[in-house]
């Protein structure tokens, strides 16, 4: 049930050592810290700490409620119960330890490295100044590259929910039709959700995914009825034990008599598909977020197409933007997330969105794990633009039921 947290606290354990930190210590109540559900599984309901130790010793410091979850759990050598005074709890135990460095919880680039408030900070250092004389750090450098290099369980659970994405997307194309709405088509994934007992991986819950057929952002789908010669973009996730998938689509509704989209959306598409392999080819251990995205870009501005108007790519794992290293330019608003080092065992999103002037959007999203030597594709790749054939029949009744 913890073997996530287990494969996670020992690359706590390696990073401690390589850094010579002597111990994390995590200050959480109410599951208060981004960190718990990928560190410890287990939270706290009163105000409760975790430790790792560079010596490989892992401690739990909590009231007697909190407990009994985090004893089942086996991820502790030590659970300290306390009634009320953790204060008292928590100077003894770093008494008997005498770190000369501590990491806590606290990054301005990194919300996910940024779970310790100001005034638990502000706590802790007042409850320690008199048995604690070393150094305190942020965790941000560590507890980054343990959110990112993905363990061979989570990738498991990655590649669960990416099959289950592409098996949903495969049954909805078949029942799309020309004269449903955003919103209709939104339904049909919800409904194949429910069929699988799975539900969307960006909000836990059984919701819509993004269904764009104009006014192109990140929004819920609308009444905008579909047509022949339109493409509709959809993005989608589900999440599977804690971990998600993020897979978006373009498709191109044919009109009447068509039986192959014409030749400025198919050529547009397969720019988007060169990009992705630009992008694709340029990852690998050692490249910098900022050279992958350059790729594309740089792609895309050659063959005189408009610059991509965010980052090529991002890190998923238990979220759908799970922090860390982005495959973005570097740009101001991106801070210092473009400069990070791809390393092996990341998973990123590949989408580098190409909107045009003349109406054509697309929104071909990937998602690759990094090996030794690459990357390696976990989608089923879009290799050729999907097609929903015209059905005059349903267009006929769309249009009638407007008119009523």
């Amino acid at each position: 049930m913890y073997q996530v947290q287990q494969e996670k606290m020992n690359q706590v354990i390696d990073h401690l050592q390589q850094l010579d930190i002597d111990a994390w210590l995590i200050y959480t109540s109410e599951g208060s810290d981004p960190c718990i559900p990928l560190v410890t599984g287990v939270g706290t309901v009163g105000p409760g700490v975790f430790m790792v130790t560079k010596d490989r010793q892992k401690f739990a410091l909590c009231s007697s409620i909190d407990a009994q979850d985090i004893e089942e759990s086996r991820l502790f050598d030590k659970v300290y119960k306390h009634d009320g005074n953790l204060a008292g709890l928590l100077t003894g135990v770093i008494s008997e330890m005498k770190p000369n460095k501590i990491a806590l919880n606290f990054s301005v680039e990194e919300h996910l490295a940024d779970g310790l408030t100001a005034g638990r900070y502000r706590w802790l250092t007042r409850t320690l100044c008199e048995v604690f004389k070393g150094e305190i750090v942020s965790s941000e450098t560590f507890l980054s590259s343990i959110r990112s290099i993905k363990t061979k369980t989570e990738i498991n659970r990655i590649e669960q929910a990416i099959n289950i994405t592409e098996e949903i997307y495969s049954t909805v194309f078949q029942r799309m039709k020309i004269g449903m709405s955003e919103r209709a088509l939104g339904k049909l994934f919800v409904e194949e959700m429910e069929k699988r007992h799975v539900v969307n991986g960006i909000d836990r819950k059984l919701s819509m995914p993004i269904v764009l057929k104009e006014n192109v952002a990140h929004r819920e789908p609308g009444e905008a009825v579909v047509k022949g010669g339109d493409l509709v973009i959809f993005d989608f996730s589900v999440d599977v034990e804690g971990y998600v998938s993020d897979i978006a689509r373009t498709v191109y509704f044919l009109k009447e008599g068509e039986s192959e989209p014409p030749d400025h959306i198919h050529q547009a598409f397969q720019s988007v598909h060169e990009a992705i392999s630009m992008a694709g080819a340029a990852i690998k251990p050692g490249a910098k977020g900022y050279e992958v995205d350059d790729a594309a870009r740089r792609f895309y501005l050659s063959q005189g197409f408009p610059e991509i108007s965010h980052a090529t790519g991002h890190q998923i794992g238990r979220d759908v933007h799970d922090g860390g290293i982005l495959l973005g330019p570097k740009w101001e608003r991106y801070g210092a997330a473009p400069l990070g080092e791809v390393k092996e065992g990341m998973v990123f999103t590949i989408e580098p969105t190409l909107f045009l002037d003349n109406g054509i959007h697309f929104i071909v999203e990937e998602n690759v794990v990094v090996t030794s030597e690459g990357i390696r594709y976990l989608t089923t790749r879009q290799n050729e633009l999907i097609l929903i054939p015209f059905s005059k029949e349903r267009e006929e009744k769309e249009v009638e039921k407007v008119s009523d």
